[in-house]
């Protein structure tokens, strides 16, 4: 699946998750799929020969064009650029951080700035493990972001870079909170490298070596990493040299079935899953395939996870009439970061799969994965800025293309009236190493240097142990247990502690159990020192969750700010 349709296909689902919420049925809508809205898309540039093109070929080749600029952000021929110099420092001592520049429109001020503003402007960067980033950047005027993960205040700033001149800065991060010391470290287990290209066998179009993911991961302030690359270990090596203090590397593979993705984490040697011929494809043989690999797993000491259950490629997505035997696995990956965490996504399919799961007596801790191809964040740059390009130039040749593409037409107003604002703040915000990360709790009983291994990681990972997230900091008990323990019998109420942070505004708090959400709370806080503290206490009548055995706690303002907790059991 390329890039454009997975963009579509994400779209669609989201459009008819939009539309169920709102009690409608379109017919219209459920009948859509990506290819043919791409194949709209491209004859559309026909009718529209003035819009800009993804390439500059005249028949528009359906390849997988990452975007209209380089890599390092500069457009193609561009040469009037000037030299930036940025440091970003902790007590002084530089560390690695993110950077992201994006540069203003003609008509946008630094202080009226919004992300969303119908392009996307966004060139992703990251100081090195020294702290410091020197790059070029085409002449204009730019909002600098500047961010570390959860536990950071997000630094905003203003440059304005002239041709042949040199902009130096420096910015000191400060982190409100260091939940390191109070046992929790946040981790990224579903990356790849350039180990899963073409050059070393695979099919994916990522370039990072394993050592530019790694400086990814901590610049967004995480304490562990898995490369889970495709179809080989051959990354293993260089994974595990990227140890530092401050950073446990855990080794892993991503393991093709055609019926799924399976991750092996923490196994140094290749677990293989054996994809028969047509004529012996038979359910008893895949069945007993999956049976056999996380089996070998589990001996070899790792950690076996299903990946991505509810993905939109049935190669890649878990086989539904497999359900009865996901107890094979430790772990669900249900919040996968290459698409947003919305009603009509796969991720919110995947969660309604863990729902199942647990009314059955089923618990599989839940998990993210950033699944980050591309750590520059610049997946869908160009096709955005075609739709909203072509949806301005169509108003005028509506007629021709609605006569033609009655029902491609019907699908892409939707989308863009409905979808693309929230779809381009996502983008902006989440996608890339980390963008959606989980928290284990290490516990603080030991010695760091006994309680921060691959081990202990895998460990709370297996209990559950944690929380996702993909801004938020959600730490709670109830009962005085966390995520994955167990209450005591016999308690007449149910005594919840929240431990609630955020670095961008939330608007509420869910308390939800394998059912549904049974709470809503609003949230509101004054940002003091950087970040806003929602921490309460509650008390809850047990019997408002007397027909549910399992108790979470998801916080939000959006897609892009929103964090999960993995249960209680009662």
């Amino acid at each position: 699946m390329s890039k454009e349709t997975k963009f579509l296909s994400i779209a669609i689902g989201l459009m008819q998750g939009i539309q169920k919420e709102r009690g409608i049925s379109d017919p219209v809508l459920e009948n859509m799929t990506a290819d043919r809205l791409d194949n709209f898309i491209r004859c559309a540039r026909v009718v529209c020969p003035s819009a800009p093109r993804r390439t500059n070929e005249v028949d528009y080749p359906a390849k997988n064009f990452r975007n209209r600029f380089h890599r390092n952000g500069i457009p193609e021929g561009c040469k009037a650029l000037g030299d930036v110099f940025v440091e970003t420092t902790r007590h002084g001592r530089g560390i690695p951080a993110q950077v992201k520049f994006f540069k203003l429109l003609e008509n946008e001020t630094p202080e009226e700035f919004d992300r969303v503003n119908g392009k996307i402007t966004m060139i992703r960067d990251i100081t090195g493990l020294d702290g410091v980033l020197h790059r070029f950047l085409p002449v204009g005027r730019y909002v600098v972001e500047v961010s570390r993960g959860s536990e950071y205040e997000i630094i905003e700033d203003y440059i304005e870079v002239e041709k042949g001149g040199l902009v130096k800065k420096n910015y000191e991060l400060n982190r409100f909170i260091n939940l390191d010391k109070m046992g929790f470290i946040a981790g990224d287990i579903h990356h790849h490298s350039i180990y899963s290209s073409p050059t070393f066998g695979g099919d994916d179009d990522v370039v990072e070596a394993p050592s530019e993911v790694a400086n990814s991961m901590m610049a967004m302030g995480l304490g562990f990493g898995a490369l889970s690359d495709h179809h080989n270990i051959l990354c293993h090596k260089a994974w595990k040299a990227g140890e530092r203090y401050d950073f446990i590397p855990i080794i892993s593979k991503e393991i093709s079935t055609s019926n799924g993705h399976v991750i092996a984490l923490g196994v140094d040697t290749d677990v293989i899953y054996k994809i028969p011929e047509p004529e012996d494809r038979t359910d008893e043989y895949l069945r007993s395939e999956f049976v056999r690999i996380t089996d070998e797993i589990k001996e070899k000491g790792g950690l076996a996870q299903i990946n991505h259950p509810r993905d939109l490629q049935k190669a890649i997505s878990w086989n539904p009439d497999f359900n009865d035997m996901l107890d094979i696995f430790e772990t669900m990956e249900i919040w996968n970061g290459s698409n947003p965490m919305m009603s009509g996504s796969t991720n919110d399919l995947a969660r309604t799969l863990w729902h199942q799961c647990m009314r059955k007596g089923l618990f599989l801790p839940a998990t993210t994965g950033s699944d980050t191809h591309n750590i520059c964040a610049d997946d869908y740059h160009v096709l955005y800025d075609e739709i909203m390009d072509l949806r301005t130039m169509t108003q005028l040749n509506t007629k021709e293309l609605s006569e033609k593409y009655p029902e491609e037409v019907q699908v892409f107003s939707q989308i863009f009236e409905n979808l693309l604002p929230i779809l381009e703040k996502w983008a902006e915000t989440n996608l890339t190493s980390g963008g959606v990360r989980t928290y284990v709790n290490l516990g603080t009983n030991k010695p760091r240097e006994e309680t921060h291994t691959a081990q202990n990681v895998m460990d709370a990972l297996r209990a559950g142990h944690s929380f996702l997230t993909n801004g938020p900091i959600l730490m709670t008990t109830v009962n005085g247990k966390g995520p994955g323990e167990k209450l005591s019998k016999g308690a007449n109420a149910l005594e919840i502690d929240i431990k609630l942070y955020a670095n961008r505004p939330l608007s509420c708090l869910q308390i939800c159990t394998e059912n549904g959400v049974v709470k809503e709370l609003e949230l509101k806080a004054a940002p003091e020192n950087g970040f806003y503290d929602y921490s309460m206490e509650l008390t809850e009548n047990i019997d408002d969750y007397s027909d549910s055995n399992y108790i979470y706690f998801l916080a939000k303002d959006d897609c892009t700010n929103l964090a999960i907790t993995n249960p209680v059991i009662r």
